[in-house]
């Protein structure tokens, strides 16, 4: 856990995704949840013994898996964007145990414990955004275009910090394969390099805390995708053509160990997204 303003904690070290939490004189709002139960389990820990609760929310920046999956061992509301809801609530058992043997694939050591996963839906939505005033202060969740529907961001103007959830990784390959529309991230990229938000900590969805210069990769990153499959669907290629973009995107970002299998496939079907998306705008 680390202290990134007065009252502002991050953990950038679980598995899955980064984590915060936001101390207000009468308890704490939680960001995200660990992927892993055991991990999950620790952080709430980790608040409870940092400020002794309770915790009054839990803000998920989007759908996810890696979000829902042991977000119930929080053990406070879920607050999330409609779409949010609406995508987990699809998800089907068959799904869920999919999530978990590929989890299971990636930490063995955890394999016991996934089967005690804990998934929660929100039981508090909105469409825009909201305010969250219980705590004795304001906290403003905002629905921002993302990566997937339902992409929120949290942000504390007076700490000079903004959770930004995956609209932002660091480090990292994007998942592009549930963005509603690629160009509309690419504009709240923009948006983040603006003078507001500067001095602001960005706290990634994935990767180190970071600033506004950290947006850049990633928006060099999208333009470049777009690019690439927009020539080929000009000069007549079909979605499966895609395969042969991926070679140039792969040095792009760091790739953990063991997981260059695993990238290569998310860096396909992302491609295969924006293929998609792009043929449907010139259909429109």
């Amino acid at each position: 856990m680390e202290q990134i303003s007065p009252h502002v904690y991050v953990s950038t070290a679980y598995r899955g995704v980064n984590v915060g939490c936001i101390v207000l004189p009468k308890g704490v709002i939680a960001v995200d949840a660990p992927t892993l139960p055991e991990d999950a389990r620790e952080w709430r820990q980790q608040i409870l013994d940092l400020t002794g609760g309770p915790i009054l929310y839990l803000i998920v920046t989007d759908g996810h898996p890696d979000r829902l999956l042991s977000a119930g061992l929080m053990e406070a509301p879920v607050v999330a964007a409609r779409a949010v809801y609406d995508r987990a609530a699809a998800y089907t058992d068959g799904f869920w145990r999919s999530v978990i043997e590929t989890w299971c694939r990636r930490c063995p050591e955890a394999s016991d414990d996934l089967s005690r996963a804990h998934v929660a839906l929100p039981e508090i939505m909105f469409t825009e955004g909201l305010t969250l005033s219980k705590g004795g202060r304001d906290i403003t969740v905002r629905a921002w275009a993302g990566p997937a529907p339902g992409t929120a961001m949290v942000r504390l103007p007076e700490e000079k910090v903004l959770f930004t959830g995956d609209a932002l990784v660091v480090s990292e390959h994007p998942t592009l394969t549930f963005a509603p529309d690629t160009q509309a991230w690419l504009r709240t990229l923009t948006t983040l390099r603006r003078p507001r938000f500067a001095g602001t900590r960005f706290v990634p969805g994935r990767g180190p805390v970071s600033d506004q210069e950290a947006t850049r990769p990633l928006s060099a990153y999208i333009a470049l995708a777009r690019r690439r499959v927009r020539s080929l669907i000009k000069a007549g290629g079909s979605r499966s053509d895609v395969t042969g973009l991926v070679a140039e995107l792969m040095p792009l970002f760091p790739i953990p160990e063991g997981e260059h299998d695993r990238v290569q496939r998310r860096i396909k079907a992302g491609l295969e997204h924006i293929y998609d998306e792009l043929q449907r705008q010139q259909i429109d």
